[in-house]
C-alpha cells in the first residue's frame, strides 16, 4: 500500500525537492502551495499524511489542522518550519500536529518521520486467525525475518540481490520463502520483479524491532 502525502509549502523549489524525494521513497504526492489550496483537496480525496508549512501567505499549516481533523478525522499531520522554537513546536503539538520537523530537513529522514506517523496512527493490529496464523508462520523463520529487515533497509530488492544481502546459496528454497511472505501479506513484488514491503510489512518490522529493544 502506497501511502498518499497532502504536501502544502509555498516556497514552489522546495516543494518540487519535497515531491521528488518522497516520489522516489514511493508515496504518492499531491502538491499544494497554501494552507487553503490543501484543505480544497482534502475535501475531493483521502490522505494519509498531511506535510504543512508552518508559514504560508494566508491561513497557516497550524492553524489548518482543526481543519484537516473535521474533513479527515484519521489523517497524520506534520508540521514544517524553518522558524523553530519550543513555542511554537509545543503549540503546533498541542493543536493536533503528530510531530514537527525544522527546515532545513534530510528528505530521507522526513520520509521516515512521514513512516512512523502513519505507523502510529495505525489501529492496533487485529487480523482473522487464518491470516494471524500465516503471518506468524512468516516471521517464525530467521531467514524470512532477515529478508523483511533488507527490504526495511533497502526499500526495494530484486531476487538475487536479496540472496545474496541474506547471505543465501541455495535459491530454490530462498524462493519458497519468499512466496511465504507474499501469501501473509507481508511483501509484495511489482512488474519489473522487484520486492518491497507493504505497510503491513512495514509495521511487522517496526513491531519486531520494538520487541528487540524491550
Amino acid at each position: 500500500m502506497t501511502l498518499s502525502i497532502l504536501l502544502a509549502e509555498d516556497d514552489i523549489e522546495l516543494n518540487s525537492a519535497i515531491e521528488e524525494a518522497l516520489q522516489c521513497e514511493g508515496f504518492t504526492v499531491t502538491c499544494c502551495h497554501s494552507a487553503e489550496q490543501a484543505l480544497d483537496e482534502a475535501e475531493q480525496q483521502k490522505f494519509d499524511i498531511a506535510l504543512l508549512d508552518l508559514v504560508m501567505p494566508g491561513m497557516t499549516g497550524v492553524d489548518a489542522i482543526a481543519a484537516l481533523r473535521r474533513l479527515q478525522p484519521g489523517i497524520g499531520i506534520v508540521i514544517t518550519t524553518a522558524f523553530a522554537t519550543v513555542d511554537t513546536a509545543v503549540d503546533a503539538m498541542k493543536r493536533g500536529a503528530d510531530d514537527f520537523v525544522t527546515k532545513p530537513f534530510n528528505l530521507t529522514t522526513l520520509a521516515t518521520t512521514l513512516r512512523r506517523v502513519q505507523a502510529q496512527r495505525q489501529p492496533a493490529l487485529t487480523l482473522p486467525e487464518e491470516e494471524a496464523n500465516k503471518v506468524f508462520s512468516a516471521l517464525s523463520n530467521p531467514m524470512r525475518r532477515a529478508v523483511l529487515q533488507q527490504l526495511a533497509l533497502h526499500k526495494k530488492l530484486r531476487f538475487m540481490d536479496l540472496c545474496r544481502l541474506a547471505g543465501v546459496d541455495n535459491h530454490t528454497q530462498f524462493n519458497f520463502h519468499l512466496r511465504q511472505l507474499k501469501q501473509s501479506g507481508l511483501v509484495e513484488q511489482n512488474a519489473n520483479k522487484i520486492y518491497f514491503l507493504t505497510t503491513h510489512g512495514q509495521q511487522m518490522v517496526q513491531f519486531i524491532a520494538a520487541s528487540s529493544d524491550e
